[in-house]
């Protein structure tokens, strides 16, 4: 077995060597997703708040919910495409591009969404099962980015912000997709979500709008990541 000796004469395997770098790629790694995973989630709130739940003349009273509701429930869904690409593309970057790491960011986020979905949302959801399946969105969400950039990379033969982009543009339609799913499957009605300014009576706006985004959220982590790296070599 090949080895490696230290200053002071010590030699030890080779293997143990390699075992204590991998060890610290998997300590960065998931520093990286804790990081990255408490931004998301950062954001997800700021636009859930602002564009969803205070939408229009959301409320009579400040976090009390009256009968002049105004907003769009889940419009939050198509604004915060660019920060939703943008953070899980920034994440697979700071991790070497390491297949996985879109899911670990949303695990902090599913665990803690879990909770904060049943207090919510128990008493209009078909059960238990469905506040879980809120919480497994987002992981899909993750590991479709995962995916996405690892085929789009490895096997397209386009370029590396291009991949970055339509990575963003994948997982925000996936996103799109199963929410609408878990709307139609999940809730005893939702009578509020269909219809005239509704969240599925603005998906001729809203889809197109959350896409092209994707996309430049996705481009962007691109070249976020290339320029701190030029200037890292400088």
């Amino acid at each position: 077995m090949p080895v490696a000796t230290r200053t002071d004469g010590y030699r030890f395997p080779m293997g143990f060597k390699s075992l204590n770098h991998q060890k610290k790629k998997v300590n960065l790694i998931i520093k990286w997703a804790i990081i990255f995973s408490s931004i998301l989630q950062i954001v997800f709130f700021l636009c859930i708040f602002f564009w969803d739940y205070y939408a229009g003349q959301a409320t009579l009273g400040f976090g009390i919910e009256g009968e002049t509701y105004m907003g769009i429930g889940m419009f939050y869904i198509y604004t915060v495409s660019l920060f939703l690409s943008l953070i899980v593309i920034s994440a697979i970057y700071k991790a070497d591009q390491n297949f996985g790491m879109g899911v670990l960011v949303f695990v902090p986020y599913a665990i803690i969404g879990f909770f904060v979905e049943y207090y919510f949302e128990i008493d209009v959801l078909k059960g238990i099962w469905a506040v879980i399946g809120w919480c497994l969105i987002g992981l899909m969400v993750g590991f479709s980015a995962d995916v996405s950039f690892k085929v789009l990379k490895e096997h397209s033969g386009i370029r590396e912000e291009y991949v970055a982009g339509l990575t963003g543009v994948v997982m925000n339609l996936v996103y799109f997709l199963l929410v609408c799913i878990a709307i139609e499957t999940f809730y005893l009605s939702n009578n509020g979500l269909s219809g005239p300014g509704s969240f599925f009576g603005v998906a001729y706006f809203g889809l197109p709008w959350m896409l092209i985004h994707g996309f430049f959220g996705g481009y962007l982590a691109y070249a976020m990541n290339h320029q701190i790296e030029g200037i890292k070599k400088k």
